[in-house]
């Protein structure tokens, strides 16, 4: 009946996490960084959900086959694996999320799909203004863009003419961090690629 107060370990990470504990996000950890941990107080019959994400595989080298992905070691927790019956959802990205029926607020430091929509009078190339927002994947017209992270020069995402078409167009945007709720995106004529300052 006691919280449980330490250090949360997965020294088998593959290849970024968000850490929750009852819905409230409690850290980030990233392979990139070698960030394998995070100190933690979960209390008493707590739920601990951690939002796994692939950030793509190696194309090189002797760990081409050694490099699957997921959490492919044990959960540490001050040195005792939490076993038990993992629950695993996969989300499906391999084409753009129907969320029509499933509409509910953002919340703060949650991951969120955003939808939405907007009218063309005519199309063009153009690129996607995602300086304001943290860590995700976007969709247009059922087109996968690409993915945005704040934490480097790419500011913007191309998106090309033939994935528009005049009148009504379909955004989705899924958010993973999420920390401050954003209620729009904008566009620009030509892309950011110099601009080295990130969003807070």
């Amino acid at each position: 009946t006691q919280p449980i107060q330490g250090k949360l370990v997965i020294k088998g990470l593959r290849d970024y996490a968000v850490v929750y504990v009852n819905g409230k996000k409690k850290g980030v950890l990233n392979r990139m960084n070698k960030e394998y941990s995070l100190a933690i107080d979960i209390p008493f019959n707590a739920t601990l959900d951690i939002l796994v994400e692939n950030m793509g595989r190696i194309n090189y080298g002797a760990e081409i086959p050694n490099n699957s992905k997921g959490i492919i070691s044990p959960v540490f927790i001050n040195d005792n694996a939490i076993t038990g019956n993992w629950e695993m959802y996969g989300f499906p990205f391999s084409a753009m999320p129907s969320i029509a029926d499933n509409l509910s607020p953002a919340k703060d430091g949650r991951p969120a799909l955003y939808a939405g929509t907007f009218d063309l009078a005519q199309v063009g190339d153009t690129f996607l203004d995602l300086k304001k927002w943290q860590k995700g994947i976007v969709f247009v017209n059922g087109h996968h863009l690409g993915r945005y992270w704040n934490v480097g020069p790419q500011q913007t995402l191309y998106l090309p003419a033939p994935f528009l078409k005049k009148g009504k167009n379909e955004i989705v945007i899924f958010e993973q961090l999420n920390d401050k709720i954003e209620p729009s995106v904008s566009s620009k004529e030509n892309p950011v690629l110099t601009d080295l300052t990130v969003s807070e």
